[in-house]
């Protein structure tokens, strides 16, 4: 099971990072609250964070240093 989140978190937040603005775009919807702490284009800065989020949970939960809860 480990493995198959470190697959989902670093493949796919890998390719979340990359394509974050072709996904933003594709989306049409603003974060609020990204662009108001963010500033401008914060959105797109905000789905660059949950890439990089992606990732590096992926790898937490992939080599053991997150328990998974079941």
């Amino acid at each position: 099971m480990r493995f198959f989140f470190f697959i989902l978190g670093a493949f796919g937040g890998t390719l979340y990072v990359i394509y974050h603005r072709k996904i933003t775009e594709m989306i049409g919807l603003k974060i609020g609250w990204a662009e108001k702490y963010l500033g401008g284009g914060g959105t797109y800065t905000a789905h660059l964070l949950f890439g990089l989020a992606a990732i590096i949970l992926g790898f937490l939960f992939g080599f053991g240093w997150i328990p998974l809860p079941f």
